[in-house]
């Protein structure tokens, strides 16, 4: 089909409106969509300047990509995160938890979700269902959690640690992990949990390929690594 046929079409399951007003979401790329014939489609979280692209027809990211790509690409971030059915969504659905709410009202960023177990119990779900080698984990309060909050990517910031506490929350997962989070965390005896941004992401980026697939085209996850290289100290 025309790239702009299926842009169309993607943007009634996810609507452009939905972004935050600051977030590039749409089409970038040097040739005009109705000059694009779109068969196979590449999801991946970032575009990263001098990997080599994949033999496809069009790039989706999830993130803006910081430099220009010069090849047909469509961005889906925030409006996927927010959308019924995207990528918090998908989050709470590989962790196994029932979704009650959304964390902040005003934007449609995170779930507020119910749980009934320890917070070891609740870690070994998480290692099991998503991609990581290590989760960084704040201990707030002992207690059985039951009530949990999730943001898919980069949610462990001040702004949502207090949201997810004044909203009754044991314990708040997402990625980006900052020492002032930790600090104020441990002060509103908040749980917290960093699976990485990049694996709290990889639900949504499978959901989004199964919905592209639903759209008629051959959808597929391009892999991208984490940009950093962990070494091992004495």
């Amino acid at each position: 089909m025309l790239a702009s046929e299926l842009f169309q079409t993607i943007e009634k399951e996810v609507p452009l409106e939905l972004a935050l007003g600051d977030d590039p979401v749409g089409f970038i790329g040097p040739v005009h969509p109705e000059k694009i014939e779109v068969e196979n489609v590449s999801v991946l979280l970032d575009f990263i300047p001098g990997k080599e692209i994949p033999e496809t027809d069009l790039l989706v990211c999830h993130h803006p990509p910081l430099f220009p790509p010069h090849f047909p690409t469509y961005i889906i971030h925030s409006n996927w995160d927010i959308v019924q059915g995207g990528a918090n969504d998908a989050l709470a659905e590989s962790l196994q938890l029932d979704v009650e709410g959304t964390l902040e009202s005003e934007t449609g960023i995170g779930r507020i979700c119910s749980v009934d177990c320890t917070i070891d119990d609740f870690l070994e779900i998480v290692s099991t269902a998503l991609p990581v080698d290590h989760l960084r984990v704040v201990k707030g309060k002992q207690c059985e959690l039951k009530k949990i909050a999730i943001i898919s990517g980069f949610g462990l910031n001040p702004h949502y640690i207090k949201l997810a506490s004044e909203m009754g929350s044991d314990l708040l997962l997402s990625g980006d992990l900052t020492h002032p989070g930790s600090v104020l965390a441990q002060k509103l005896g908040i749980n917290l949990v960093d699976a990485t941004h990049q694996a709290t992401e990889f639900p949504g980026l499978m959901k989004l390929v199964w919905l592209l697939n639903e759209l008629g085209v051959n959808a597929h996850i391009e892999h991208t690594k984490k940009p950093w290289e962990t070494y091992s100290c004495r």
